[in-house]
């Protein structure tokens, strides 16, 4: 991964950079614009679903819509993604044939793993100012924010 382009120094408002929120946001845009060197098509919440169904097995949509807080309708748009690119699948449920059971097809958990090899090394990048206990001092603050706001 290549640096990014320094050349150009931001000049933000003081009384902007005391706010935690604008910070969060600026350094969410940075983030997206450095993985978007990795050139896939999968967005955050692809992999969130993938991972969910790696993690908890074949999952109603119902099921995953509650698990990780998407929007049905939403849900139904990147399972459709996620078919078309042959990562996961839609199987009608034996056990209630009302519903689709989906489940990660063996590529599906090959690009998941190739992905979050990508993000670990995105992450390098963004936290390289930071010690390894600075890493985990933002971690945990983070995780707490995280479970304080579900």
């Amino acid at each position: 991964m290549s640096a990014p382009d320094r050349t150009t120094s931001l000049e933000l408002p003081e009384r902007m950079l005391r706010i935690p929120s604008f910070l969060f946001v600026h350094l969410a845009k940075q983030w997206r614009r450095l993985g978007a060197q990795f050139d896939h098509d999968l967005r955050g919440q692809h992999l969130m679903i993938l991972a969910s169904l790696e993690d908890h097995g074949a999952s109603s949509q119902k099921e995953i819509s509650e698990r990780l807080g998407i929007d049905a309708s939403d849900l139904v748009a990147l399972l459709d993604d996620l078919e078309k690119a042959g990562l996961a699948n839609r199987k009608r449920d034996e056990r209630d044939r009302r519903r689709y059971a989906v489940m990660p097809t063996p590529a599906g958990a090959k690009t998941l793993r190739q992905r979050l090899v990508d993000v670990e090394r995105l992450n390098e990048e963004m936290l390289a100012p930071l010690s390894p206990q600075e890493r985990d001092e933002l971690h945990r603050l983070l995780l707490k924010l995280f479970e304080n706001h579900r």
